[in-house]
């Protein structure tokens, strides 16, 4: 997702796990966590564009990257704030939720990571949120930005806190719904059309979950469609792309 998203979600889930003794400070150490994943690209100048794709959403989206830096920083922010009644447990848990709540929710998108780097450079990716959403970016937002207003030991605060993570995952939960809803009449209407196909891809359109595009692999090249939650009928119509060098 988008660099804002990942840092309300950072700063949420900073706020959820050590808010009540750090109050503001959970919550910006929380965005810092949700923003370290996405630092591999300060490497981009010193690689060429196809290590740069296949270097981002790497190392640092993995499951390794969250398990051995974690430790590392909860020990460093530990000694930092050897005044405050936070152990370094507690802020091993800041920074692990921090990185692979990231990693997921890039999951989602169509990018996706290499969360089981090194051990696989597969790329997870499940294609069912577009990067910037601010369906899913906006209330999350707002809310969080609220409950920085009140003390730390306020149950409104964690309440409104609660509250974006709730919203925010029940409309990423909505968007797994209705993708798929578009994948059945996809599939319904791709076999309706004698459409041949080996395998397909559906991602929702740039920032909303409602209007969706597949593209479908055939034998000598792609179909591809459009189809949106709230059309009247589910015909869809799809365009033939011939793949380059088929006749």
């Amino acid at each position: 997702m988008d660099s804002l998203t990942q840092i309300v979600l950072g700063a949420a889930v900073g706020e959820a796990v050590a808010g009540k003794k750090l109050g503001n400070r959970a919550l910006l150490w929380g965005a810092i966590a949700g923003t370290i994943p996405d630092l591999d690209v300060l490497l981009n100048p010193w690689l060429d564009t196809v290590q740069q794709l296949t270097f981002h959403r790497s190392l640092t989206h993995s499951l390794l990257f969250a398990v051995l830096a974690s430790p590392i920083l909860g020990w460093l922010l530990r000694k930092y704030y050897k005044s405050l009644p936070v152990t370094w447990q507690s802020w091993t848990l800041l920074f692990f939720l921090g990185f692979t709540t990231h990693a997921l929710l890039d999951n989602c998108t169509t990018w996706g990571t290499q969360l089981f780097w090194p051990f696989s450079n597969y790329g997870v990716a499940f294609y069912n949120i577009f990067v910037v959403d601010p369906l899913y970016t906006v209330p999350f937002l707002i809310l969080v930005i609220t409950a920085s207003f009140y003390n730390r030991a306020d149950a409104r605060r964690q309440y409104l806190n609660y509250a974006g993570l709730g919203i925010s995952s029940a409309y990423l939960l909505w968007s797994f719904v209705a993708k798929s809803i578009v994948n059945d009449v996809f599939e319904q209407e791709m076999k309706q059309q004698s459409i041949d196909y080996t395998s397909y891809i559906s991602k929702p359109t740039p920032m909303n979950t409602v209007f969706w595009s597949v593209t479908a692999k055939g034998k000598d090249g792609f179909y591809n469609g459009f189809y949106s939650l709230l059309d009247e009928n589910k015909r869809i119509t799809y365009d033939f792309e011939p793949q380059q060098g088929s006749c």
